[in-house]
């Protein structure tokens, strides 16, 4: 752990908010692309159609019986079921697009809410599965490793175990990374190596390296093959160390060595440069005033101040991405159920008036009218879900940097949330499309259109 992967770690919220201009005029170009390409056969058709013609009543459609009421299951189906089926089934078109709309509001409402079990998941790795210290404290320079009984006798400190990271060049063939080198004692546990992969800790071997798996892919190793490691400090030693294991991590591309192997390679006796620390909270007092009478302490870093500085900016960042996409996502799901019942009712405002006049309750015309926007918007609502999971996969992939990689982490919740937040949107729809059938004026509509 070094001050540089957290605050590296707090700024990365920041980069789902730095649209480059090109991508600013891509989404302009494609919004209206789409807008234009929606509505120009349309006008198309209304433009050349002749005056004349267009004075006339549109002619009634031309229909033929499907073999489906003829089957077993369709005789189950009252009246008014059977003419929400016909209706769906005569414009499949309209009917598909309805259900992708819907589809697409679910997935932006599971894309957005996704981040937050995510990066959830992130923050329980890399802050409680791969650290279990409370401090972690930075030397002025490198001490004998029996500075550690020192801080063991400090006032609340329960363990301490003793790390060091060195700057190293790592290369294999014409491959050259430039990172560190972090050496661990062979029974560490406050801060381990942790296996994402198979969330275990993996033990420090004794020889070689522990590589994380991106680092491993950078340089085209696998357990076995040799690295060329020359060390950026003290005598600056180059060595030829095997890959003896590879770790999966979320954060950085970490290599780990055992510590005293390190040592054994800079030439130096035992020491260490950080020593992490497990304290007794009813004891931090003391404990902190003790620490700063201490001279060779040049840095603290406590793990709880990393974790509130995480989630904070995850508050005051990630939410107003997931706020904006739910926005969005509502007005996708409310327009798409407004427009298609909006023009169902369009269409058989006058079939609906006279099963009104013919005795139908609203509520009976209600439902042949809504139940076919309900009906779609069922089916709309699994896909819906499977659309959010592969766009989530797609934004976690274009997140995987060597600083970060995105787990894919969907919980169940979020599904049923994202998927009562768009039955919400499509509700309100409902009802005012609801409200417009409840007024309809029955005279009106079954005036003779001459």
């Amino acid at each position: 752990m070094n001050t540089e992967m957290y605050t590296s770690l707090f700024r990365f919220p920041m980069l789902l908010y730095r649209p480059s201009t090109s991508a600013i005029v891509i989404a302009v170009s494609v919004s209206l692309a789409s807008a234009l390409l929606g509505s120009v056969a349309a006008v198309r058709r209304a433009a050349r159609l002749p005056p004349a013609q267009a004075m006339n009543p549109p002619a009634p459609a031309v229909f033929r019986r499907l073999r489906l009421w003829d089957t077993h299951a369709a005789r189950w189906l009252d009246q008014g079921s059977r003419i929400v089926v016909r209706n769906i089934l005569r414009s499949p078109m309209r009917s598909a697009m309805t259900i992708f709309g819907v589809a697409a509001a679910v997935g932006l409402l599971v894309l957005a809410m996704q981040w937050n079990d995510s990066l959830n998941y992130l923050a329980q790795s890399y802050f409680f599965n791969a650290q279990h210290q409370d401090a972690t404290i930075g030397l002025a320079e490198p001490q004998s490793d029996t500075i550690v009984r020192d801080f063991e006798h400090l006032p609340g400190v329960l363990a301490a175990e003793p790390m060091r990271i060195v700057g190293a060049d790592l290369s294999v063939g014409p491959l050259t990374h430039r990172g560190s080198l972090t050496g661990l004692k062979s029974d560490a546990w406050l801060q381990p190596i942790f296996d994402d992969a198979t969330a275990r800790v993996m033990p420090v071997p004794p020889e070689g390296l522990v590589l994380g798996t991106v680092l491993a892919d950078k340089l085209g190793v696998s357990i076995g093959d040799r690295v060329q490691l020359e060390i950026l400090e003290g005598r600056r030693p180059e060595v030829a160390l095997p890959v003896v294991g590879l770790v999966e991590t979320y954060i950085a591309t970490p290599a780990f060595i055992h510590i005293d192997a390190l040592n054994r390679m800079l030439k130096e006796r035992p020491s260490a440069e950080y020593v992490n620390l497990l304290i007794d909270s009813r004891q931090e007092a003391a404990f902190y005033a003790r620490l700063k009478e201490l001279p060779m302490v040049s840095a603290v870093m406590l793990r709880q101040a990393a974790i509130d500085s995480f989630y904070k900016t995850i508050v005051e960042h990630i939410m107003v991405f997931i706020t904006l996409f739910s926005s969005l996502a509502c007005a996708l799901g409310f327009g798409v159920a407004y427009n298609s019942a909006r023009i169902a009712l369009s269409e058989r405002g006058r079939e609906l008036a006279t099963l009104r006049v013919l005795g139908f309750s609203r509520g009976e015309i209600s439902y042949i009218l809504l139940g076919e926007t309900g009906l779609l918007i069922a089916i709309a609502l699994p896909f819906g879900c499977l659309l959010g999971r592969g766009l989530s996969g797609l934004m976690a992939a274009s997140f995987n940097t060597e600083l970060f990689r995105v787990p894919l982490t969907i919980e169940p919740s979020t599904y049923g949330l994202s998927v009562i937040i768009a039955l919400a949107a499509t509700l309100i729809s409902a009802l005012v499309v609801r409200h417009r059938l409840d007024h309809l004026d029955l005279v009106e509509v079954l005036k003779t259109r001459e």
